[in-house]
Parts: C-alpha cells; structure tokens; sequence
C-alpha cells in the first residue's frame, strides 16, 4: 500500500496536531485481496482541545483543573469635587471707643479732650468696661462639604491693624481657627499697637485650619474661621481720648491651598469609569450552550481616600445582542446590591491604600444568569457613593492631594464545572492526494476510542470540492462520555469501536475532494455538570479496511 494512502487516512481525524507513530503490526492480505492495516495511535488531552478552539483565557492548575479566566481594571476619575479649594477670605473686626458722646457730655467735656489731671483719667477710665474692649469675629466659609479641618501647603494670612487711638493700645490676637503644625496651639499675639497701626503676615504652609469653632468652643460646627481681638485702654494725664476712637483689624485669607482636608463628605457620588469587555469566550463554541455551575467574580478594590466607598453593582450587565441581564447582588444584607469598600481611616502621609476583597458567586448573586445568555460583552458603568451607610452621625472623612486613589480589579474565574448541549466544532482540513485512491475497489476506517474525558462526541465528516459538498458525509457517536463522581469529575476510561464504510460510489466522489469539514458535536449527560480537568484524555486507534487492485 502507497505511503500517501496512510497519510490521507490520517486526516481523517478529530485532533491534526498530534504525534502518531505506526503500529509494528503486520499487513494481512486474504486471497480477496483486502487488507486490514492498524495505522496508528492518537492521544490528546482536554487541554489540547481547548487549544483547538483557540480559548486563550483557559487556565490551568497543578492538578489539572480548568477554567477561563478575564480580569478588568476599573479607575476612580473625575472625583475632584473632593479637592476642595479654600477661598480667598476676609475676616474684620471692630472695636469701638467706650467713650461714647454720653461719657462726653455726663463730663462736660468737648470731644476730643485732653486730660489734664489724674483725677479726671480715674473718672474716664472708670466709665472703660473691659467686656467692651473685646471681640469675636466669626466668618463662614461657602463650601461645597462640611469642613472641620485642612492642613496647609500655601497661602497668607495678612493682618492689617489700624487704630485710631492717640495712644498705644496693649493688644491681643488670636485666631482659633489657626492651628500651629509646630507647637499644636491656636495663633495667638501680644504687642503694643501705636495710633500708626501695624501689619502681620502669617505664612499658612506653618499651620492647619481648624473649621469647628463657633466663638465659643471646638467641635460645635463646620466651615467657621473665628478671630478674637482684645485691647486695653488705661488713661493717664496728657493723653487725648475722642468719642468716635475705633480699633481694628482686617484680615485677608489668600491662596490657601490645603493638602488634606477633613470633614463629612456625606453621601456624594463618586464618578468611576465606565469600561467594556468583550467576551469572545462563546464564540468557539458555535450554536451549541454552555452553562455553568459556579462562576464567580472577586472584586479587589484599592482605596487610598479618606472615606468608605459603596459600589452599587446592578450597572454590572452582561450583554448578547439585545438581551441584557444586570447583576444582582446581596452580600450585603443591609444594603440591595451594594459592595462596601473600606477607606483610610486615619491620616497618614505614610499609610497604605485599603484593599477590600470579595467574591461575588453563586451564593450571593446571580452572576450565573449573566454567564449563561452567553454573553458578547459585559458593561461595568459602576456608580458609587461615599460614605455608603446612612447614619445620623457625621462621617469623619479626610481627602488628601496625595493619594494612591481608587481602583477596581474583576478577575472573573469561570471553573470548567459545566454542561454542554450541543457544542460544536469544526476543522477544514486540505485534501489532494488523490492520485493513490485510484488503485482502491473500497475501504472502510475503524475507529477505537479510550475516552476519559466526560463528554460524548458526535463526529461528522464532510468531503468537500472547492467548497462544495460532494455529498459525501458520514455522521457516527465517536465516543461515549467517561463515567463521573459526585463533583463530576471522571473516574476512569471507557471503551467505544466504531466502523465506518464508504461505498465504491462515494469512493468515486472522494476522489474529487480538495478539502475535508471534520466537525465534533460534544454534550453531557441530561442535567449532569462535568469538572473538566485538563489532563483527562482521549487515545484513539485507527486503521483501515479495504479492498485494492494489484
């Protein structure tokens, strides 16, 4: 028999790509002149299968476990609204003369005056009420959140002092509001001001800003910057005192630029990017379906904010032209469909992202219905909110412009725990070598399979001319599905032969064929998911049966 017989017979075959090596048998001719040859032996793996099907997402473990696997990464963006910037600002503060034209008149005296003895600069100064000489300005920054304190990067506070007082006033400043990084006390000043005023400049990279006074005391409010101004005013002969004296103090707040800020950022939306995957795992699979038993989907979310984060997963859809199904998820009891993301609770130039996981299945979503329409694409326009549990406590959030921000990794692992109906997969192999076929009468091909893998396989073999079909096919069950355990995994081999004959007539047609369709239609047992394991295999034993001429 010619060597390009073999060949030819070896085409015809589930799996190309395999070594074959030749049985040592011997050829057995009978006076009929037909001949019964073993041509060789083909073992493959489901792993291997898969290659086939070009899955490139088809993972592996050690013990031959399978599944696909497809990660997606989903970034915070837009989430500026939490920068917020600190006005230009600008605090006053008033201090009128106790001496009022009352004082004056009560005196018969004539404003201004010059006191000329002692006597008269007791009298006046007894008409000086301390609690007057003292106020607090209080100015409320317009800010989109309710701030309660920002550490400082740049800016200037600039304190101009005028007073209108003939004399030096003994004053003291101080703000509250300004927290020295250094020493972790409010700014306060004492110094004597002259009837020429004064000017302060305070540096603010020095300092934080502490938004909770009210006047009175810390923590009774947001968004406040408070100034205290006291003077002291003791009369002595020789000095000149007017019933319209003032003292007072403006303040300009510019170019504060904050590092961190802290406050309760309620509940605002947090803007994430709107991604696309597409899934191109159903497309080697044909017409056939597909369904799983436990997909899943761990979310590892990367915090580096200052507040919790809650991602509503319902806008997580999977797509198959136009039907769509939304995840639904219930992780968490408290709230439908939300995933809870921890944030920073403490600043730190120096801490660490918060890395929050969870795993999203079967026990806690439906992620099973998105796989099962055997979707072209999923759809993740994820919205999340800050501060995600509602409470009648203000959140202590923090924003600082250093951060590690917020990203969301998918890693979808589909474990190959599955059922199949009717999965399809089909081969053109080329087919010329006909010049050997000419000394053929008939022949048949045998087929013995040792079939590991739990699957059954109907094998269709078309022979095709340019594309045509020459009417020549040929459609048997190639092997039966190996038995199974209770997680469905195989537990052993099983046997199947088969033997297929062409007619002398469809010899005549299969001599015309340019091309080979080798297609395999694989299923599962009624409602029984498999676990595929990739190193379950199928050997196949192959010859041939013919009549030739000599």
């Amino acid at each position: 028999m010619k060597k390009n017989a073999f060949l030819l017979l070896l085409t015809i075959i589930l799996m190309v790509s395999c070594d074959i090596s030749y049985f040592d048998d011997e050829i057995e001719t009978t006076l009929e002149r037909q001949i019964k040859v073993p041509i060789g032996s083909i073992t493959y793996t489901l792993s291997e299968l898969f290659q086939e099907l070009d899955l490139d997402n088809i993972i592996e473990d050690p013990e031959g476990n399978l599944s696909f696997n497809y990660s997606q990464s989903i970034s915070g963006e837009g989430n500026e609204n939490y920068d917020i910037a600190i006005p230009n600002k600008s605090v006053s503060a008033e201090i009128m003369s106790p001496l009022t034209p009352d004082v004056f008149t009560a005196q018969n005296i004539t404003s201004p005056y010059t006191i000329d003895n002692t006597i008269i600069a007791g009298t006046i100064n007894s008409f000086i009420n301390p609690a007057d000489l003292k106020i607090t300005a209080i100015e409320s920054f317009d800010l989109s959140r309710k701030l309660t304190r920002a550490s400082l990067i740049a800016g200037q506070l600039i304190i101009d002092i005028s007073s209108g007082f003939s004399i030096d006033v003994p004053t003291t400043i101080e703000i509250p509001s300004l927290i020295s990084k250094t020493e972790g006390a409010p700014y306060r000043i004492e110094q004597i001001i002259t009837s020429s005023g004064d000017q302060i400049t305070l540096q603010l990279s020095n300092y934080e800003v502490d938004f909770t006074h009210d006047g009175t005391d810390y923590n009774k409010t947001t968004n406040n910057f408070v100034i205290n101004l006291e003077i002291a005013i003791d009369l002595e002969t020789g000095d000149t005192i007017s019933d319209n004296d003032k003292f007072s103090i403006l303040a300009n707040i510019t170019g504060a630029k904050p590092d961190v800020i802290y406050g309760d950022f309620e509940q605002e939306t947090f803007n994430l990017s709107t991604e696309e995957l597409l899934f191109d795992f159903f497309n080697s699979f044909g017409g056939g379906k597909i369904t799983f038993a436990n997909p899943k989907v761990t979310i590892k979310a990367t915090n580096g904010y200052g507040f919790p984060i809650g991602i509503d997963l319902s806008n997580l859809k999977a797509i198959n032209g136009s039907t769509a199904v939304d995840l639904v998820y219930d992780g968490n009891q408290s709230l439908e469909n939300i995933f809870i993301i921890n944030g920073i609770e403490n600043y730190s130039s120096t801490a660490p992202a918060i890395i929050t996981t969870t795993v999203v299945d079967n026990t806690n979503s439906n992620f099973a219905d998105l796989l099962n329409i055997q979707p072209e694409k999923f759809e993740f326009n994820i919205v999340g909110n800050a501060n995600p549990i509602n409470n009648d406590l203000k959140n202590e959030n923090f924003f600082a412009q250093d951060n590690e921000g917020f990203k969301l990794e998918l890693d979808i692992e589909v474990p190959m725990n599955v059922t199949f109906e009717n999965i399809e997969v089909t081969q053109s192999l080329e087919f010329n070598d006909t010049e050997d076929l000419e000394d053929f009468i008939n022949f048949g091909l045998f087929l013995n399979t040792e079939n590991k893998i739990p699957l059954s396989g109907n094998l269709e073999i078309i022979f095709l001319n340019n594309g045509i079909d020459t009417g020549v096919t040929k459609e048997i069950v190639a092997f039966n599905e190996a038995d199974i355990d209770e997680s469905g995994k195989s537990t052993g081999y099983k046997s199947t032969s088969i033997k297929l004959q062409y007619s002398e007539e469809d010899l005549e047609k299969i001599k015309s064929a340019t091309d080979i369709d080798v297609k395999i239609t694989l299923n599962t047992a009624p409602d029984q998911p498999i676990k595929l394991s990739g190193k379950d295999d199928l050997i196949l034993t192959i010859g041939t049966e013919a009549t030739i001429k000599f």
